[in-house]
C-alpha cells in the first residue's frame, strides 16, 4: 500500500477474484443504492462484470460504469472479451467511455441508450513545487510506467541520433512487470554511450513533483507502440504541465488535439519527426495543450459525472 486506508476505503474484493460476497455485503451494510465501477480488463474480466453488475441490477442497486478498455477482444482468452458484459452494460444506469471511438464500438455492440462520453479529468498546474534538477541544454523528455509496450527503448535509440537534444529525461517508475523493460532500456543506454546523457528516474514520484519536472522540458514524448487503452493517464501529467508533447499515431491519444503525431512507431519515423521540429511547432502545441488542460480539470469532469450517476 502506498498509504493507510482512510476511513471511507473498504476493501472488499480481490484482483482477478470472481468471487462478490465481500462486496455484496458490504453495499448491503452501508445501505448502497448507487454504485460506479472503474472497470480495467486487467483486474476484473469483462465475463465476471457482467455477472457482478447482474447481482447488483438484481439487488436493487444502480450501476453506473466506467470503461477504460473497449478494444479487449481476445480470440483464445474469451471470457475476457468485452462482448461477454453486454447484458450487464444494459442494465447499467450509465456507461461512460472516453474517446469517440470508444461510443462507436460500444454502440455497434448493441447498447446504445445509456453511453455518455466523458474525458479523463486533468490535474492543476505546477503547484510551485521543485522538480527534479536537469542539468542547463535542451532536454526531452517522457513519463508513464516501465512497461513494455510504452516504447521506451525505441525512444532512448531515436535520442541517439537526435543531435539537437542535449539529455533524454525519463520518469517511469517500475511495477512487478517492469524487469524486462528496464533491463532493455539499461542495456540500450549503455551500449549506446549515453549515461551522461539520459537520465533515467524510476522512483514513484509525487505527482507535484512529477509536473513540476515535466514543465521544465522543451518537449514530453510518449512513444507507445501498442495498447487497447482507450485514454492514457500518463499524458495528462504531461498536459497538467503545460509541456508541448508529441505522440504515436495511436487511438489512445486521440483526444489531446494539441500533441503533435509523429509519423509512426519505430526508431526512424521518431527520428524523422522530432528532428524536423521548428519552434513554432513546439510554441504551438504547448499553447494548445494548455487550452486542454484548463478546459479538463478535475472538478469540472468530476461534475459531469455526478449529474449523470445521481
Amino acid at each position: 500500500m502506498v498509504r493507510e486506508d482512510e476511513d471511507f476505503v473498504r476493501r472488499c474484493w480481490a484482483k482477478k477474484s470472481k468471487s462478490f460476497e465481500g462486496i455484496m455485503s458490504c453495499i448491503t451494510e452501508e445501505g448502497v443504492t448507487k454504485l460506479v465501477i472503474q472497470h480495467h480488463p486487467g483486474y476484473m474480466l469483462f465475463r465476471d462484470l457482467n455477472s457482478l453488475i447482474l447481482k447488483l441490477v438484481g439487488s436493487g442497486v444502480e450501476v453506473s460504469l466506467a470503461l477504460h478498455n473497449t478494444r479487449e477482444r481476445p480470440l483464445l482468452f474469451r471470457s475476457n472479451r468485452i462482448d461477454r458484459a453486454v447484458s450487464g452494460m444494459k442494465l447499467c444506469k450509465n456507461v461512460i467511455v472516453h474517446q469517440t471511438g470508444d461510443v462507436g464500438r460500444i454502440h455497434r455492440m448493441g447498447v446504445t441508450e445509456n453511453v455518455s462520453l466523458v474525458p479523463l479529468g486533468v490535474y492543476p498546474p505546477p503547484s510551485g513545487m521543485s522538480g527534479i534538477p536537469i542539468p542547463e541544454g535542451r532536454a526531452i523528455g517522457t513519463f508513464g510506467f516501465l512497461l513494455p509496450h510504452k516504447g521506451f527503448p525505441e525512444l532512448i535509440r531515436a535520442f541517439s541520433m537526435l543531435e539537437e537534444w542535449d539529455y533524454l529525461v525519463m520518469l517511469c517508475s517500475e511495477r512487478e512487470e517492469s524487469a524486462s523493460a528496464l533491463t532493455e532500456c539499461n542495456e540500450c543506454i549503455k551500449s549506446l554511450g549515453l549515461e551522461g546523457r539520459v537520465l533515467l528516474n524510476t522512483e514513484f514520484l509525487d505527482q507535484d513533483v512529477a509536473i513540476s519536472t515535466l514543465s521544465t522540458l522543451d518537449l514530453v514524448v510518449f512513444p507507445y507502440q501498442n495498447t487497447k487503452e482507450s485514454a492514457s493517464a500518463a499524458i495528462r501529467m504531461a498536459v497538467a504541465a503545460g509541456s508541448a508533447i508529441a505522440v504515436t499515431p495511436l487511438e489512445i491519444f486521440a483526444d489531446v488535439g494539441g500533441a503533435i503525431t509523429m509519423d509512426g512507431r519505430s526508431v526512424e519515423q521518431m527520428v524523422s519527426s522530432l528532428s524536423r521540429l521548428e519552434p513554432s511547432d513546439l510554441e504551438g502545441s504547448k499553447k494548445k495543450i494548455k487550452e486542454m488542460r484548463d478546459a479538463h480539470q478535475w472538478p469540472e469532469i468530476s461534475k459531469k459525472i455526478e449529474d449523470l450517476v445521481i
